[in-house]
């Protein structure tokens, strides 16, 4: 029988509670880990899983970015990317993780490819859809450039879309598109093409009817049908302008040509074979035909009556008036007169005041044009002047041909009257001195000169004056004194003078930055009319002579201005010297002649020797007149009263004297006078200007004005005795009287011309040298010998 055990008794023992106490702390401590490494987990897990999901999400969108048109097998290709990844991406992860990491990972695998899916599906619909507008786009051009493809294309591609198993909606809307783009393209062609044919079918289908070849119109809605109308409209408008233009354009080139053609009828020159040529071709086709015929046959009548004398073309105008006011006209026949009365109104005022454009144009005789710059010297001022003389002669004959006042002397072209009036503006005093006196000296005869002034703007009468003085080789003693030298100056100083007066009048008084004291015009006149006393008597207000006599204060007042200028005079107070000195400048010497009362003398002629002369030239008139001897015996009661440059009328009793046999005036003519271009000899200042031979190698350089008279033996004289040497292959005439009046040997004439150069002219020929010396001595015996 076992044996009974003991009860259990609790022993206190305290090392078995330390062991027991000490596997309950190592189970807790356990469970703690668990806990730790479970809470491990879940936040490693937590946070790779938002880093997958940002980074996937970005990775899709760069795939989705990157995908082709269509997103072909883009699913696929994301699912099998992602799963390389998961793969990867557990191995590395910590193993306590790995479970719940695959959970979460195969969750956003759910996610992406379901993103994918939609992805790929909403592409692939876009690019079919895509590609049906691509289509339909070149459709619609395809239609653009041939709109009878429109049935065809519209059918397949209809059927096409018929066939697609897109869904409703979308099948609905790309067969809506088609219609509208492909009607629309075919209804732009169409109109492009034919616009009134486009506008009609329209208004047909607004009406209900079909018309072959727009059915186009019935599918489209009516936002495009107003398009299109609008635009058809707009087509045909364009057409129908154009036409009009057109029309409107060869209408206006023809009355252009009708009207081009009335002018040139008008100036009364004949149309050139081009211009009849090109008008003829403007009018071709059009109504203006008959009309450009009528101007044919008016420019043959026109061209008949000019070849009449003027009075005649005046008389036939007035003829032809009265027969159409007396017998009726038609519009054609009096328009056809008014031409022809413009063609010699035209005419007659070409031949008046441009003379030579008249030559070339009705007589087809050109003008050599004057070379204005060979005026700077005398060979030059020659060459000018037989040419303006040349000029001159044509244009007196003309005027012989014609009734007084209707050939004006001009002998100036436009061009060349423009050149000398820029010259004008430009020149300073003694420039314009200069080329006044060139002018007058070229112009020969004072019709000439006074027609170069009429044409010149800037040349005025005072500027023309001064030409005429400026263009004489005299020299006036101005002022005599007794106890000091006289003044006296050459008439070319003088007008220099004059014109820097007048200069500074022009400018209010200035010269430059220096104001001159002009005299005030009542002091001036005062002072001159006790000067000049009754040398203007009978010029009342209104007259000629109380013209003449203001147009003389002004150019008296004008050399006054310039001599107080050339002499640095300041002074405001009137000059008595100067004013005379003026005087005879601008005048010449007021003569008291037979205390009859004041006259001028000729420019440059003292007062003795016009007093001289005058009586003796009245002697002889009285004489030859046989107008009595009481005449000749009572001389001093026979005035004078000067009516133009030179040239003055005798009276008696203060009446104009008369030839009782005749009727006539009494008139003196005299001479030296520089307003008829004499020298002091009373010849011509145009023959002291020396022709140049046509075989002279080289001018002269001693001037033939200014040489010395040497008297003869046998009682002849001799300016210019010369030899000729050869030097370089040409002939040189030199000199053998030296400026003094001494003869040479042939020796000193050769050592003379070796040291100075000084010549008359370098020639091709021993002929040509001895032609022109025997040219110039006879020149200047009849210069030098009309002193004798």
């Amino acid at each position: 029988m076992p044996a009974a055990r003991a009860p259990m008794v609790a022993v206190d023992d305290p090392t078995g509670r330390a062991v027991a106490g000490l596997g309950q702390a190592v189970g807790q401590i356990g469970d703690a880990v668990k806990r730790q490494q479970k809470e491990d987990a879940i936040a490693w897990v937590s946070k790779a899983s938002s880093d997958d999901q940002i980074k996937w999400m970005q990775r899709m969108v760069e795939l989705q970015e990157t995908a082709e048109p269509g997103a072909p097998d883009f699913t696929p290709r994301f699912i099998k990317e992602f799963d390389d990844y998961t793969e990867l991406a557990i191995q590395k992860a910590p193993e306590f993780a790995r479970a719940a990491y695959r959970e979460s990972l195969t969750r956003q695998r759910t996610q992406f490819g379901g993103n994918a899916i939609n992805f790929e599906a909403t592409k692939r619909s876009e690019y079919i859809v895509a590609q049906y507008g691509t289509g339909l786009d070149s459709d619609a051009r395809s239609i653009a450039l041939e709109p009878s493809l429109y049935d065809e294309r519209r059918a397949l591609r209809l059927a096409a879309l018929n066939e697609s198993t897109l869904p409703a909606s979308v099948k609905t809307k790309l067969i809506g598109d088609a219609e509208a783009t492909m009607a629309y393209a075919a209804g732009a062609a169409m109109i492009d093409r034919d616009p009134h044919g486009a506008v009609a079918a329209m208004e047909a289908a607004s009406r209900g009817e079909a018309v072959n070849g727009f059915r186009w119109i019935s599918r489209l809605d009516s936002d495009r049908i107003q398009q299109l109308r609008t635009r058809a409209q707009t087509q045909a408008d364009r057409i129908d302008n154009k036409a009009r233009l057109e029309q409107d354009k060869t209408d206006a080139r023809a009355q252009r040509a009708i009207g081009d053609f009335d002018r040139q009828i008008s100036t009364g020159v004949p149309a050139t074979t081009d211009d009849m040529l090109r008008w003829a071709g403007m009018v071709s086709g059009t109504e203006y035909e008959e009309q450009y015929r009528d101007r044919l046959n008016a420019q043959i009548e026109v061209q008949n009556v000019l070849r009449m004398p003027i009075s005649k073309q005046k008389a036939y105008v007035l003829q032809r008036r009265l027969q159409q006011q007396t017998s009726g006209a038609n519009p054609t026949a009096i328009a056809s007169l008014d031409r022809v009365e413009r063609a010699i109104e035209s005419n007659s005022n070409l031949l008046k005041e441009k003379p030579l454009e008249w030559v070339e144009q009705r007589a087809a005789l050109p003008v050599a044009p004057l070379d204005l710059t060979l005026l700077a010297n005398q060979d030059g001022i020659a060459v000018v002047g037989q040419q303006l003389r040349d000029r001159s002669d044509v244009i007196r004959g003309m005027q012989s041909q014609n009734t007084p006042g209707a050939v004006n002397m001009r002998p100036l072209l436009d061009d060349e009257a423009e050149a000398l009036a820029n010259a004008f503006k430009e020149g300073n005093a003694r420039q314009k001195r200069e080329v006044l006196g060139a002018l007058y000296w070229a112009a020969g005869e004072p019709d000439t000169f006074q027609g170069i002034v009429a044409q010149v703007d800037g040349i005025s009468p005072f500027m023309a004056r001064m030409g005429r003085l400026a263009s004489s080789f005299e020299q006036s003693k101005l002022t005599n004194y007794w106890f000091s030298e006289d003044v006296v100056q050459s008439a070319g100083d003088a007008a220099a003078t004059a014109i820097h007066g007048d200069e500074i009048l022009s400018a209010g008084g200035k010269a430059g930055t220096i104001s001159y004291p002009v005299p005030k015009d009542n002091e001036f006149m005062e002072a001159l009319a006790s000067k000049a006393q009754d040398l203007y008597r009978g010029s009342a207000d209104g007259s000629s002579a109380a013209d003449e006599m203001m147009r003389d204060a002004y150019a008296i007042k004008a050399y006054y201005v310039g001599k107080a200028a050339q002499d640095g005079s300041l002074s405001a107070d009137m000059d008595t010297d100067r004013l005379d000195q003026a005087i005879s400048a601008v005048l010449g010497n007021p003569v008291d002649f037979n205390g009859q009362g004041n006259v001028l003398a000729p420019w440059g002629m003292d007062p003795d020797s016009f007093t001289a002369r005058a009586n003796s030239a009245i002697n002889r008139e009285i004489q030859e007149r046989q107008l009595g001897t009481d005449l000749i015996q009572s001389p001093d009661s026979i005035g004078l009263i000067a009516v133009g440059p030179g040239v003055y009328v005798t009276t008696l009793g203060g009446q104009p004297l008369m030839d009782p046999a005749t009727g006539d005036l009494i008139i003196l003519e005299m001479s030296p006078d520089a307003d008829s271009g004499r020298d002091s000899f009373g010849v011509s200042a145009s023959d002291l200007i020396p022709r140049q031979p046509s075989n002279m190698m080289a001018q002269g350089n001693i001037d033939l004005s200014n040489r010395p008279v040497v008297l003869n033996a046998d009682g002849s004289i001799s300016t210019v005795k010369t030899i000729s040497i050869e030097e370089d292959g040409a002939e040189v005439l030199i000199p053998t009287i030296s400026d003094d009046g001494k003869e040479f040997s042939e020796d000193d004439a050769v050592a003379l011309y070796r040291r100075t150069g000084r010549h008359f002219g370098k020639f091709a020929t021993v002929e040509a040298a001895n032609k022109y010396a025997e040219d110039l001595h006879n020149q200047q015996a009849k210069l030098y010998g009309a002193g004798q």
